[in-house]
């Protein structure tokens, strides 16, 4: 039995190192690379389900196309043919603008961004701007640091104390667990900040259950007892940041029993949180997406990263605030980046208002949506309205490897090949350090076309002489070329072993950041020229109401990255809320039930579970439309910068049925 390294497409935390075992040609098992410097052999749920995607009997096998209602098979030659000539036509016609291009994160190596290599060469199209995952925290740390990095998770074993803050590594990072506990083992204390009890609570010391949204007061109540008691760090303060006094003098009323009145926390949880982190050196802070994701997400990590900066953790190994990781994309991207001069038409909307945009977008009107890498009739917010949009589109285009809610209202459905079946180049931007090369292992099923060669195909249709029209080891080579040019890297390299960008695994360490000042800025100039704060503040979150009064959350399931996993489920969407709630409510648990917003309904079945917090119904995010996709319940919602969707500002009642 042979065995061959690859590397875990997922949009996660982690990019595993996986090992392919093949027997007669065929991948039998997937298991980790113990060979892998982070992950070691481990492999999640998430990653051996990969094997159960490759060879499911609902995997598309050949392109479909909408003929009297019906998706029905057609073949490649007529499927490039019509989208080259209506690509043609729309440039031709009313502009390449009317066009418009959604793409994610539904696979995460490099070669399948050519699709936005090919728009761009195109001309220009409509395509989004924003996040609907980590955009507010990307924007909060691109003004306070210039970029969004981490500490390598080696380093975080090397912390006093680790205060893990709307993050859940057990479910959606479980790599970093164990260097979580070593640095448990060698005395430090992890503290634990989220509204819900996750498997991550049982790593934890302490677990404070916050108040949902109220995470920026919790930060601000604690930089005013830094500053009361003495615990800042004024030489790192003085030397290496900008507009620190005067984000000090912003505290006099963030007294600890003004936090606890937004938190929900008590002043003595509150004053012995601040005593812990304020005294540990060295302190990290491991930031997660869940804090971010209400209206006033970008300023409540901006809170956050401030207590590591007046504390002196910034820059230090084991500490700092490790929220996302971009030390790779800048220098594996430079293709993609180039190609964007020529989209000299490119639009932009919201991407949480994929909705909207499809409806009302004029001057051009939409004719034609190509959705890569995506399922935003499951994930994106207003479900209902983004069907009725997405039903009126003169052509619509979607690329995936199963029949989505999305590709299932498609006029064309293209079959994508998986990583198994590409060459590729793999990383997150994430948490992961490490650049993975993951080699072609089994050819596609017949029917089926890497999108690599369709945009390829595409291009010579439309005669993009700009397109890179090579194979794709070349392409890869092309991507790799600022590493090779740096550090000597070639894809032999990385054949043999992961990369990682030597001197990064303590971000800032030599104390000159990416910011206009080069400095860490408490005061942005850029955040105020954007219309926000230039201090870091806080705005107290939407609030429920008589008719809505439960919090709506939805957080990653441990076995599924978004919807790809929901494929295989068949049953009813599940919810959960603290027994007290539902008496209140009049609801027996066990039951399947109504649950209520703004927007609509959906069925669940209602579960009792005093892990979630008070005012507060669960449902784990990604269930398809035939169980009861929880989008349908939240409305077009954004963040104050980062244009990220703002799903945790729902609020909905439980009825019975």
């Amino acid at each position: 039995m042979a065995s061959v390294r690859f590397a875990c497409p997922l949009d996660c935390f982690d990019a595993c190192g996986l090992v392919a075992e093949i027997e007669d040609g065929r991948v039998v098992r997937i298991r980790g690379d113990a060979g892998h410097p982070f992950t070691q052999g481990k492999v999640c749920i998430k990653g051996k389900r990969l094997l159960q995607r490759q060879f499911h009997p609902e995997r598309l096998r050949q392109p479909l196309k909408r003929v009297d209602g019906k998706l029905r098979p057609a073949t490649w030659e007529d499927a490039l043919d019509t989208l080259a000539k209506r690509l043609t036509a729309i440039r031709q016609g009313p502009g390449t603008q009317a066009v418009l291009h959604y793409a994610d994160g539904g696979y995460e190596g490099i070669s399948k961004k050519v699709d936005e290599i090919f728009f761009n060469c195109y001309g220009g199209v409509t395509v989004p701007s924003g996040s609907l995952c980590w955009g507010a925290g990307i924007a909060a740390q691109n003004y306070d640091f210039g970029m969004a990095r981490s500490h390598a998770p080696h380093d975080m074993a090397k912390a006093k104390m680790i205060l893990i803050w709307g993050r859940n590594p057990a479910a959606t990072g479980p790599h970093l667990v164990p260097f979580i506990q070593q640095a448990k083992k060698a005395g430090a204390r992890i503290i634990l900040i989220d509204p819900l009890s996750t498997a991550t609570a049982h790593l934890a010391d302490t677990h404070l259950r916050i108040r949902p949204g109220t995470d920026g007061a919790l930060a601000l109540g604690m930089a005013h007892l830094l500053v009361k008691w003495g615990m800042l760090d004024d030489a790192w303060l003085t030397e290496k940041a900008m507009g620190w006094r005067r984000f000090v003098a912003t505290l006099d009323s963030c007294t600890p029993h003004w936090s606890a009145a937004e938190t929900g926390l008590s002043v003595a949880a509150i004053e012995a949180l601040t005593e812990a982190y304020g005294s540990a050196k060295p302190a990290a802070i491991l930031m997660g997406i869940g804090p971010q994701r209400y209206r006033n997400g970008g300023a409540t990590v901006r809170c956050v990263d401030a207590l590591a900066a007046l504390t002196g953790n910034i820059g230090r190994s084991g500490g700092g605030v490790s929220y996302a990781n971009r030390h790779t994309s800048p220098w594996i991207s430079t293709l993609i980046k180039a190609s964007a001069a020529l989209g000299k038409n490119r639009r932009r909307f919201p991407l949480p208002c994929l909705a909207d945009a499809l409806a009302h977008t004029r001057d051009p009107a939409i004719e034609m949506a190509v959705i890569t890498k995506a399922n935003p009739l499951v994930q994106a917010p207003d479900t209902e309205a983004l069907k009725r949009a997405f039903d009126t589109l003169p052509l619509s285009v979607v690329f995936d490897q199963f029949l989505t809610d999305t590709a299932r209202r498609a006029d064309w459905v293209l079959p994508a090949t998986t990583i198994l079946e590409e060459e590729d180049l793999v990383f997150s931007g994430m948490f992961s350090p490490y650049l993975v090369y993951s080699p072609k292992i089994v050819d596609p099923p017949e029917g089926v076309m890497s999108e690599y060669e369709v945009f390829r195909q595409l291009a010579r249709r439309l005669d993009l002489k700009d397109y890179p029209d090579v194979d794709k080891p070349t392409f890869l080579e092309r991507c790799l070329a600022p590493l090779t040019s740096r550090y000597g890297l070639t894809l032999a390299d990385l054949e043999k072993h992961p990369f990682c960008l030597p001197g990064t695994e303590v971000p800032w360490q030599s104390g000159a950041f990416d910011t206009p000042s080069g400095k860490y800025e408490f005061f942005s100039g850029r955040a105020a020229e954007a219309g926000h704060g230039p201090l870091p503040l806080y705005s107290p979150p939407r609030r429920g109401d008589d008719a809505y009064p439960l919090r709506l959350l939805t957080p990653h399931r441990h076995d599924s990255m978004h919807s790809q996993g929901f494929a295989f489920e068949a049953g009813i969407t599940e919810a959960f809320a603290h027994p007290d709630e539902l008496e209140k409510a009049g609801v027996t648990a066990g039951r399947r039930v109504r649950l209520i917003s703004e927007l609509g309904a959906i069925e669940v079945m209602i579960a009792a579970d005093k892990r979630v917090r008070r005012g507060v119904v669960m449902i784990y995010e990604g269930w398809w439309q035939r169980s009861g996709a929880v989008n349908q319940l939240v409305a077009q919602r954004i963040s104050e910068m980062g244009t990220q969707a703002a799903y945790y500002d729902t609020f909905c009642r439980v009825e019975m049925i």
